[in-house]
């Protein structure tokens, strides 16, 4: 399904799918790694993926558990045709040289962030928060089919938890002021939740905890759109 990301004016979505701007982009790609999958050779029914970020100076990567690292390249791949009205952003790929891309995200126009397969085909669109929003800041993955994932920073059991240990991090944070070691470990962020809209007891199709670790449900979400809003949160704007 397209959007109409690459076009001015707002269209109303629609279920047929066909790749961005009407016509192929890219290199042709392997289609069997981007079929929808129900099962796995190696562990039977696919349920749920964890996987970590690990950004660094020699490299970005992606790091599933049992499963080989997902490469982020800046920029599009060298021989990847643009589609019209969009700027590059990130590419995700198989390799660390970026031949082997899994998809591609740009920046359209509104700030919005269209995740495409290399044939140019939609596959989910990322909206992120204003950088002016500080409490509880609301990340939103619309798939292509029309549905709606919302997730907002800190949960409400995560939250409460954090209330309840409030008074001992903050004797923490002395002790480490006293003893000059660095505080990034307790300032991580809060547990992030994506949840369609109003499904507050619902599953979750991805989730963040406070240490960085990504869960996702390969039943509800596609990992590839996982790894780019994993990315996109972080990633400088």
């Amino acid at each position: 399904m397209i959007f109409g990301h690459c076009a001015k004016g707002e269209g109303r979505p629609v279920v047929r799918r066909r790749p961005v701007g009407g016509q192929e982009h890219g290199p042709v790609g392997r289609p069997d790694i981007f079929r929808p999958r129900d099962t796995c050779e190696e562990t039977g029914p696919l349920m749920a993926l964890t996987f970590t970020r690990h950004p660094g100076p020699k490299g970005y990567e992606l790091r599933p558990r049992r499963s080989d690292p997902v490469h982020v390249r800046r920029g599009v791949p060298d021989d990847w045709r643009l589609p019209a009205g969009c700027k590059p952003r990130f590419t995700l790929a198989a390799d660390a040289s970026g031949a082997s891309p899994l998809a591609v995200v740009v920046r359209a126009e509104g700030g919005r962030l269209a995740v495409l397969t290399p044939e140019g085909e939609e596959v989910a669109e990322l909206r992120l928060p204003s950088r002016k929003k500080r409490w509880r800041p609301a990340y939103e993955v619309r798939l292509a089919d029309g549905e709606v994932l919302r997730g907002r920073e800190g949960t409400v059991p995560s939250l409460v938890l954090w209330l309840v240990l409030l008074p001992f991090a903050l004797l923490y944070l002395v002790a480490l002021a006293l003893s000059d070691s660095p505080a990034g470990a307790a300032l991580a962020p809060l547990r992030t939740a994506w949840k369609r809209p109003g499904d507050v007891f619902g599953r979750a199709a991805l989730k963040e905890s406070a240490r960085g670790r990504f869960r996702v449900r390969e039943d509800l979400l596609d990992r590839r759109v996982a790894y780019a809003q994993a990315v996109a949160k972080y990633w400088e704007r």
